[in-house]
């Protein structure tokens, strides 16, 4: 008969629920008590106690897909990091008490990744499919277990997926400018397909209709997404030797910082000449001169939710479900404001 977590709990003079606690890596015990249960495991043969409690757990797995091709420039692709989205899904798995395990998978790797997957006993899978196309989340369509995409929305793919209104966070930062007395609103757009930046665009359009603004195509500048530099010299020579807007919407706070930084080198102030919006609120929104004011994704919420999703859907869930995220607009110091009576 093997060991039992109550023997330990004994031999330890622990309860049985602290090492219970330990064994499962909960919160609430201290540093000192974990480094005592571990060591005694090892010192006693024990590690089978170990591997029967994380094998009684059901697993997930989260996939992260990744370009696998560095484009021009450097870097990956105009995109913020997904850290807050990992501790979401992370934060909730753990508090509902099932195993993840983390993949990270390219366009190479994707369907040797598909024959480790079968081989796994998984209870469902979330994919982080930002820049992912239909075409290579085909692969998922055999599995017999609940899937859900995270960043990305398929309409021809039967799989649950968690997005971002990213509608309503364009409209949100035109207004505030429109707001802040500007008409001539320019646009700094990521040319690729990735599904956020295609409906930013589309939101941008409507948004400016919607606020009564004149769109005018030459104030719509886009950039490749082959990185940060690659960005700011494009912007460098799209912006240099012309009139410009009032104030810009960026897509993303990357751009919208590469932004400031070629405008102070062609003489502009921000915002005293030219004001500026990003998107994601993203840690270097704060941490740039001026702090950047920008739309707010609730990355961790979106971690939480498609954890929960992913869950359920194996539960009492039925059918397929599209969530979207709501935005908001947090307010620094990159927008001024303009003399309304001022045509």
């Amino acid at each position: 008969m093997g060991i039992k977590v109550k023997d330990l709990a004994h031999i330890l003079n622990l309860s049985s629920s602290t090492v219970s606690l330990v064994l499962n890596n909960k919160p609430g015990i201290s540093e000192e008590t974990r480094a005592r249960v571990f060591q005694a495991i090892k010192d006693l043969g024990f590690e089978e106690l170990y591997a029967s409690e994380i094998a009684d757990k059901k697993s997930y797995l989260f996939m992260i897909y990744q370009k696998s091709v560095i484009e021009p420039g450097g870097d990956s692709c105009l995109s913020s990091g997904f850290s807050e989205i990992m501790e979401g899904v992370q934060s909730q798995m753990k508090a509902r008490g099932f195993n993840l395990m983390i993949s990270y998978i390219n366009e190479e790797s994707i369907f040797a990744e598909l024959n480790k997957v079968r081989k796994e006993n998984l209870e469902g899978i979330l994919i982080l499919a930002t820049d992912m196309s239909e075409k290579q989340i085909t692969f998922l369509e055999e599995i017999k277990i609940p899937v859900v995409m995270i960043d990305n929305y398929m309409e021809h793919k039967k799989f649950s997926c968690i997005t971002v209104n990213n509608e309503k966070g364009v409209y949100e930062a035109v207004k505030y400018l429109k707001d802040m007395g500007h008409k001539r609103i320019g646009y700094l757009h990521i040319n690729n397909r990735t599904m956020n930046f295609s409906e930013r665009f589309y939101g941008y359009l409507r948004a400016m209709e919607l606020c009564g603004l004149y769109i005018d195509r030459e104030d719509i500048f886009k950039v490749t997404a082959y990185g940060e530099e690659w960005a700011y010299q494009e912007l460098k020579n799209m912006l240099k030797n012309r009139e410009l807007p009032t104030a810009f919407f960026a897509d993303n706070d990357i751009l919208a910082v590469c932004a400031i930084r070629v405008l102070r080198e062609l003489g502009y102030k921000i915002p005293e000449d030219i004001s500026i919006v990003g998107f994601e609120n993203t840690a270097l929104s704060e941490l740039t001169d001026p702090p950047l004011t920008t739309i707010h994704i609730p990355q961790n919420l979106i971690g939480i939710i498609a954890a929960n999703t992913v869950i359920d859907t194996g539960k009492e869930l039925k059918g397929l479900l599209k969530i979207e995220v709501g935005t908001s607009l947090i307010i620094r110091n990159s927008v001024k404001r303009l003399n309304l009576l001022h045509d």
